[in-house]
C-alpha cells in the first residue's frame, strides 16, 4: 500500500548503507542521492552554457556600441522612425537576449541551491544559486550603473555650459548620454565591469562554471 513504509531494522544494522522496504520492495537510499548529484551536474552545465552566453551579450554589446557610436547618426536608425527597431537597435537587442538567457540558464543552480539550503548546507547552497544571483545582479548593474554615473548630470546642474560632447540635453529629462553612444555607454559603464565582478566570484567560488571545459 501507499503510504506503508518502515525501515528493516536488520539490513540498517548489518550494512552500511541503510534501505527501506515499501511492501516487499526496497529502495536504497542513496537512489535520492544519486538523484540529487544527477540534477546538480546538469545545472552546472547549464550554467557554464550560461557564462558563455553572458560573455557574447556583452561583446556584441560592446562591439555594436563601438560600431554606432563611430558613424553618423540618421533619422531612420532608431526605434520609432520607421515603426520599427533601427539597425543600431539590433546590438541592444540582442545583448538583452543573451543577458536575459543567461539568468534563465541559472534558474536550475538556483533551485539546486535551495535543495542544499533545505538540507542544511547553506555554504553549498549559496554558492550553488551563484549562477543565478550572479547573472541577476550583472543585469541590475547594466541598467543602473550607467545612470548613476552619468557624465551628463553634474554638468547640467552646474548650469549646462560644459557639457561632454557625448550628451545631449532636452527640457524635459536633462541631460543623458546621447542615443548615438548609448549602448557604449551600458556596455563599458555597466556591463564590462559587471562581467568582471562576476568573473571574480565564480573564481573564488564556483571555479567549476567558469572553466572552458568541465573537470
Amino acid at each position: 500500500m501507499l503510504g506503508f513504509f518502515r525501515r528493516d531494522p536488520l539490513r540498517a544494522s548489518t550494512e552500511p548503507g541503510r534501505s527501506w522496504e515499501v511492501g516487499v520492495m526496497e529502495i536504497p537510499e542513496t537512489d535520492g542521492r544519486a538523484l540529487s548529484a544527477r540534477w546538480q551536474r546538469g545545472a552546472d552545465r547549464l550554467a557554464r552554457v550560461g557564462w558563455l552566453v553572458l560573455l557574447a551579450a556583452v561583446a556584441v554589446a560592446l562591439v555594436g556600441g563601438a560600431v554606432a557610436a563611430a558613424l553618423p547618426q540618421s533619422s531612420g536608425d532608431e526605434i520609432g522612425s520607421g515603426g520599427g527597431p533601427g539597425w543600431r537597435d539590433l546590438p541592444w537587442i540582442v545583448s538583452m537576449l543573451g543577458y536575459g538567457l543567461t539568468v534563465l540558464l541559472g534558474l536550475p543552480s538556483l533551485l539546486a541551491g535551495v535543495w542544499d539550503l533545505g538540507r542544511a548546507r547553506r555554504r553549498a547552497g549559496v554558492r550553488r544559486a551563484l549562477p543565478f544571483v550572479g547573472p541577476v545582479l550583472v543585469f541590475a548593474g547594466i541598467e543602473l550603473l550607467p545612470h548613476l554615473l552619468n557624465p551628463c548630470t553634474i554638468p547640467y546642474e552646474l548650469g549646462g555650459r560644459d557639457l561632454p560632447g557625448i550628451c545631449e540635453t532636452d527640457p524635459a529629462w536633462g541631460a543623458d548620454v546621447a542615443s548615438r553612444y548609448h549602448l557604449l555607454d551600458h556596455a563599458l559603464v555597466g556591463a564590462l565591469p559587471m562581467a568582471a565582478f562576476y568573473r571574480l566570484a565564480l573564481r573564488r567560488w564556483r571555479p567549476d562554471v567558469a572553466r572552458r571545459r568541465a573537470a
